[in-house]
């Protein structure tokens, strides 16, 4: 079967071509916009906390729960069918193939437990192949990409950035105090990070490209070649200076490693490095995610703009009543929108106005 195919997607190679456009900052036909609404209710499962590894960790269990959900969402525009066999709810897996305890909370939250004590004092992170949570990882990848040529993509897991696995491996409260006190010895752990989050990388997609083609992490964006999701939200509790110093370097790095990055910019704390994110040269696009008890992203035109006028891509999560404010003020051109509608008929009708919208923002600026 041709790994670029997806029963049931007719138009599929049309899909590619938008999300390849959008990577290029250009616009094909529309928008590129991704639609989803319930075909049908799926009920809440009840796990006792006894059988939650094997909830979290059984690709015979995980699989069929992925594939039902899937089954019973209807996708729309450019939405394709995807799934992540390591869940994205996993947040900042690579914490755990570093050394970091993981802890099932219940069917939606895991917990990493930070492992390091003492800079001074700590283990070498680099890939092991042979880790615990790595070697669950690889047989759920293996166990999804075998069953998904010709129906669905597969959604590696969420390695986060080296910022993030920092706070994870020491603790979010030890790292803040270690930039005060210690920035060396956080600066001189980030190769490690980094060079091991490059390595999970490369060996996620080589288990996955034997199986189906191209790239998708969490951020859900179709690429042909090498792309990532790039993040630090532990940015937020610190100033400017002090991200440019420790952290901006390797997220720098990052962009060189990979040829096609998303930069996840999470809520109004966030925003003060954005001047600093824009400045790097080989960062494709900025996803901006407002955050909880944060004005929607249609409350942000400005900031948008910005990330517009300076040539970057722009990935947007919104709410379907936002889609036209965007597209009024926004270019079509690299501009890529997702959204959920409460039923298929709402869906279809947005996609509609989002394509109508489109020309008319195109004829309007040319």
């Amino acid at each position: 079967m041709d790994l670029d195919t997806l029963a049931g997607v007719p138009d599929w190679p049309r899909i590619q071509q938008r999300y390849e456009a959008w990577w290029q900052g250009e616009v094909i036909d529309r928008v590129l916009i991704a639609i989803s609404a319930p075909r049908y209710p799926i009920p809440d499962e009840e796990v006792p906390q006894e059988d939650l590894l094997d909830y979290w960790t059984n690709p015979e269990r995980v699989l069929p729960r992925l594939e039902r959900e899937l089954a019973a969402t209807y996708l729309c525009g450019d939405a394709f069918p995807k799934i992540a066999p390591v869940q994205t709810t996993m947040v900042a897996i690579l914490g755990a193939y570093l050394g970091c305890p993981l802890q099932f909370v219940n069917t939606r939250t895991t917990w990493l437990k930070h492992i390091v004590a003492d800079w001074a004092n700590r283990p070498k992170f680099a890939f092991d192949p042979e880790n615990q949570w790595w070697l669950v990882s690889k047989r759920l990848l293996e166990a999804g990409a075998r069953r998904a040529a010709g129906r669905y993509r597969i959604v590696i897991p969420d390695l986060n950035g080296p910022g993030e696995i920092a706070a994870r491996l020491r603790g979010t409260k030890e790292l803040a105090l270690d930039m005060i006190d210690n920035p060396e010895a956080v600066i001189e752990v980030m190769p490690e990070i980094n060079q091991a989050w490059y390595r999970y990388f490369q060996a996620c997609h080589g288990i996955v490209h034997q199986y189906v083609a191209g790239y998708v992490n969490w951020c859900g964006q179709w690429s042909e070649l090498p792309a990532t999701d790039l993040q630090c939200d532990f940015s937020i509790m610190i100033s400017r200076p002090m991200f440019e110093r420790v952290f901006l370097p390797f997220i720098e790095e990052q962009t060189r490693l990979v040829e096609r990055t998303i930069y996840h910019l999470d809520g109004p704390g966030a925003t003060r490095h954005l001047d600093a994110l824009l400045d790097l040269p080989r960062l494709t696009a900025i996803q901006w995610i407002p955050g909880a008890g944060a004005p929607p992203v249609s409350a942000w035109l400005p900031l948008l703009r910005r990330v517009q006028a300076r040539g970057k891509r722009l990935q947007l999560f919104v709410e379907p009543w936002e889609v036209p404010i965007l597209l009024n003020d926004l270019q079509p051109e690299g501009l890529s929108l997702t959204t959920t509608c409460a039923t298929p008929a709402e869906a279809d009708a947005l996609l509609l106005e989002a394509g109508r919208l489109s020309v008319r923002r195109s004829w309007l600026v040319s």
